[in-house]
């Protein structure tokens, strides 16, 4: 939320309690349980690898997809975290989000760092391909706006081609995979609210790579006026 999610998604707390960034991520799918995520080292949730909800041995691509999730969760509009964390919470967690990407990305500052949590010798030859860098001055990674209208279809195409699966969408911004279903093929019968279904379709773009506003603006006003 390299398959996974989150910034270090939130973890299951007990009544009153709120998660905090870096908490051991656990990630519910739908069918209950618990997504192992895109590696099978596990990694202490306050390092850089868990705060991403990734293993040390994670891929670059790997990176990229978990650190998308995770910048997602706690944006200010995102569902997922809205009512769980303040707004100083948040951008806590956004910083923490955003520190373990800048390292991360980076072979040779992972390398270095992996030293310092003796993941690696000193020796070791650091990874030999970067990530993409994000946009200057942003420290995000860059967004996509399709053309308008946006289509179910269009969507679709979209996260195909970004190698995301509905399973990984809703993982990550806990919408239910059947409405996800619903956007893609336009159920109009079936599809929530105005109000609900732009939301979904923010959490939608957001984990794929779009801009999720302007996303959803597209889709639910076509979607509407075509009822």
């Amino acid at each position: 939320m390299a398959r996974g999610a989150p910034a270090a998604p939130l973890r299951g707390k007990g009544p009153g309690q709120r998660a905090r960034p870096g908490d051991t991520p656990d990630r519910p799918q739908p069918g209950g349980g618990r997504d192992a995520g895109p590696d099978l080292v596990s990694a202490p949730a306050e390092t850089h690898y868990g705060v991403l909800g990734i293993g040390p041995r994670a891929t670059p691509e790997q990176i990229e997809r978990a650190y998308r999730h995770a910048a997602g969760l706690y944006d200010a509009d995102a569902l997922a975290t809205y009512s769980l964390l303040d707004t100083e919470e948040r951008e806590q967690a956004r910083e923490r989000v955003e520190a373990a990407y800048g390292v991360l990305r980076d072979p040779s500052r992972r390398h270095h760092y992996d030293v310092a949590l003796g993941l690696v010798s000193e020796a070791s030859s650091p990874p030999l391909a970067a990530a993409p860098p994000p946009p200057p001055g942003t420290g995000r990674a860059p967004v996509v706006v399709l053309p308008d209208p946006v289509t179910g279809p269009d969507l679709k195409r979209f996260r195909e081609s970004r190698g995301i699966s509905l399973r990984e969408i809703a993982t990550a911004s806990k919408v239910g995979i059947r409405y996800l279903e619903y956007i893609e093929a336009e159920r109009k019968d079936v599809l929530p609210a105005p109000v609900y279904l732009r939301g979904f379709v923010q959490e939608y773009a957001r984990v794929v790579g779009l801009d999720p506003r302007p996303t959803a603006e597209s889709y639910v006003a076509r979607v509407v006026s075509a009822r």
